[in-house]
């Protein structure tokens, strides 16, 4: 059986019982129009269903002339599945995000329409890339944008899912200069209870190659997000390439294949154990459409930030102490950089709850920045954070 995770770009998931569905951007992997569903019993195998909406909504192809529906959103509220659609053209600020409404995702879709747009004489951001998300007090609000002015947060109405008050595009979250031509997109929020933290999740870079996967966070849900580092996401004059903590970007495990431009994540919660995973696409080569979709656990450290598994969720994860035995010996290590080249994975050594590299130069100390654990194929994995704070995955080498 083929396994449909193939050919995904910009995934969300949504629970239905004790089953999985999956939106996202039609990428004609199959050859389909509107917005591809997929579903799983087990968040690994994927199974095509059908297509919502046929096509681009008469509204959505009359603004935008897009050729095709990108980046869906799908949440359950009021008794009702809602979409939230993006239609564009490639390069262009001609957009709308509009909005479509059923009462099961494998059920017919109604549009709704228009939810906000934009193009050159109204507005210098763009209107795609749609996530929906809640403040501490169950307000919903709408973040989005791409590249062209950056990343925008705007409240809805809970009843309509629509905006709350006409002609409002909200607040700018973040920004990057033209230097790098804004290359920001892909944005997602979530409210950690723990933390009494926002979290703003967003891509960095060209989806074709370079793309990597940032995060920054914010006790209110309109901003400021800082970084681990103490810097704003709305900073444009200092290093583009030093803003935002960087979770996960292009990499290769020892005597594998490259993966290049992991990004355009979601954040899922599994309902039958509150497991949080991290969903995103990849590619197998470079600026082509040889791309699959990932589901990474997602973990949280002692200091109140995410890290991403090393491997793909497999089944199941279980913890392991930091202390035990099983974590001693030869590994392979990742050492993400604030670069966009692929990180090669090298050779360390894990004794004494410390890491070593290959000059047994001490790399981190396990207890406070690593979390360790198994998956349900018994390969012993890490994820976590340096000394210096430089995100890093590692999977324990066989004896």
């Amino acid at each position: 059986m083929i396994n449909a995770k193939n050919g995904v770009h910009d995934p969300t998931i949504i629970q239905v019982e004790d089953k999985y569905y999956l939106v996202s951007t039609d990428t004609q992997q199959p050859l389909t129009q509107g917005v591809p569903i997929r579903s799983s019993n087990d968040l690994i195998n994927w199974t095509f269903e059908k297509t919502a909406l046929n096509g681009v909504p008469e509204g959505a192809n009359t603004w935008s002339s897009a050729e095709g529906l990108w980046a869906p959103e799908i949440i359950y509220v009021n008794k009702e599945y809602r979409m939230y659609y993006s239609a564009s053209t490639f390069g262009s600020t001609t957009s709308m995000i509009g909005l479509a409404c059923s009462d099961h995702p494998l059920g017919e879709w109604h549009d709704k329409g228009e939810v906000i747009k934009t193009n050159a004489e109204i507005a210098d951001h763009n209107a795609i890339d749609a996530n929906i998300c809640y403040d501490e007090e169950g307000y919903s609000w709408m973040v989005y944008g791409s590249f062209f002015g950056g990343i925008y947060l705007v409240q809805l109405d809970h009843e309509t899912g629509k905006c709350l008050r006409e002609n409002d595009y909200g607040k700018c979250l973040a920004l990057r200069p033209q230097s790098v031509e804004g290359a920001i997109e892909g944005p997602y929020i979530i409210y950690n209870k723990k933390s009494n933290y926002y979290y703003l999740f967003v891509s960095f870079d060209s989806l074709n190659d370079s793309y990597n996967i940032r995060v920054a966070r914010s006790r209110k849900i309109d901003g400021p997000y800082i970084d681990r580092n103490g810097r704003s996401m709305l900073d444009i004059q200092s290093d583009p390439t030093e803003i935002g903590t960087k979770l996960l970007g292009s990499y290769q495990w020892i005597d594998e294949n490259p993966l290049y431009g992991p990004g355009h994540n979601s954040i899922f919660t599994d309902k039958k154990n509150q497991q949080e995973f991290i969903v995103h696409h990849i590619r197998r080569t470079p600026s082509t459409a040889d791309f699959f979709m990932q589901i990474r656990s997602l973990f949280w450290l002692e200091d109140g930030w995410p890290v991403v598994g090393a491997t793909e969720f497999d089944g199941s994860v279980q913890r392991i102490d930091d202390k035990s035995e099983q974590i001693s010996g030869q590994w392979q290590i990742i050492l993400f950089n604030n670069q966009s080249e692929v990180v090669k994975a090298k050779r360390m050594v894990i004794e004494n709850g410390k890491l070593y590299d290959e000059i047994c130069k001490e790399v981190s100390d396990l207890q406070r920045n690593m979390i360790f654990y198994e998956t349900s194929q018994g390969e012993t994995c890490l994820t976590g954070r340096t000394l210096n704070g430089a995100a890093i995955i590692g999977r324990k080498m066989s004896q």
